[in-house]
This record gives C-alpha cells, sequence and structure tokens, in this order.
C-alpha cells in the first residue's frame, strides 16, 4: 500500500496543472483513496485516506491534515455507498471522482478562503473547482483500472477474501 502511495504521490507531482484547466491538477491520490474506499473494509479507505491527504499536504502549500480530513470525508461517504453500487463499474469511479474531486476542491478553497491563505479571483476559484470535477471524473476510473490490474497481478484479491473469513 506505502509504495501505491508513494507512486500516485509522484505522479500528480510530475502532472503539472493546466492553465487552460486554470492548474486543476490530476487527482490521482483522490483516485487511489476511492479505490479503497469502495473496494476494501471502511477501517482500509480511512487509513488510506489519511496517508493520502498526509503525503498531498506534504507536497504542496496547504496546512498539514487540510486534505487528510477532506480525504477522510470523500472516504467516508464513497464506503456508505459502496454497498448500494458496482465498485468494480467504471461510471462508479467516474461519479465518485466527479463529485469527490469537486468537493474536495471547493471545500479546501472555502478552508483556505476562511484563513486568508489564499488569493485568487471568484471566477479563477469557480473555474479551478469545476475542472478539479472533471478531472476527477477522468482520472479516477483510470487509477481504478490501474489498481485493479495490480491487485489482480499481486492475486491480493484471494488473499483479502481469505483474511475476512478468519
Amino acid at each position: 500500500m506505502f509504495l501505491v502511495f508513494l507512486s500516485a504521490t509522484l505522479m500528480q507531482a510530475a502532472f503539472p496543472g493546466w492553465a487552460l484547466l486554470e492548474h486543476a491538477r490530476f487527482p490521482v491520490l483522490l483516485g487511489v483513496v476511492l479505490y479503497y474506499a469502495l473496494n476494501h473494509p471502511m477501517w482500509v479507505g480511512i487509513s488510506a485516506a489519511f496517508l493520502a491527504g498526509l503525503m498531498q499536504d506534504s507536497m504542496s502549500m496547504v496546512p498539514l491534515g487540510y486534505s487528510s480530513f477532506l480525504f477522510c470525508l470523500s472516504a467516508l461517504v464513497a464506503g456508505h455507498y459502496r454497498r448500494q453500487v458496482l465498485s468494480d463499474a467504471l461510471i462508479t469511479a467516474t461519479f465518485f471522482g466527479a463529485v469527490c474531486a469537486f468537493a474536495a476542491s471547493l471545500s479546501l478553497y472555502l478552508l483556505l478562503r476562511m484563513e486568508n491563505l489564499v488569493e485568487c479571483s471568484g471566477t479563477t476559484a469557480a473555474l479551478r473547482i469545476i475542472f478539479s470535477g472533471m478531472l476527477g471524473a477522468v482520472t479516477v476510473p483510470a487509477v481504478f483500472l490501474v489498481m485493479k490490474g495490480l491487485h489482480k497481478a499481486l492475486d491480493l484479491e484471494e488473499k483479502e477474501d481469505a483474511d475476512v473469513g478468519t
């Protein structure tokens, strides 16, 4: 799990925000969090969210813990609905990716705005939040495909099912 987060952190840092999209970033770490939240027990999703948030905050100017809090909320919401959705379906990843990326970006902007830590126009912020949701809809399904392939290649799915029964 740690190597997955390290790789996701490096990918998120390596992919720059595009000027055309108001420098919105690809939410690779959020995709990993949502994968664990939708396909594993709740405690795994929350643990993944906490670790991913710390890694994201450590590579940005955001105060430590803000992203962890928002990722944990995303993991709780996704984990709550994981029995009502098809967690393997790409439409599920697209939906949760868009909604959670949009909500996390909006919430982070509001938290930073309350602390006077961000200075940008409302239009720029709104566009960046919308583009973050759009990038979430594209990035999270790709992350799901990679994670599913990784779990299948490492034969982790059978081991996890066996651990649940004991």
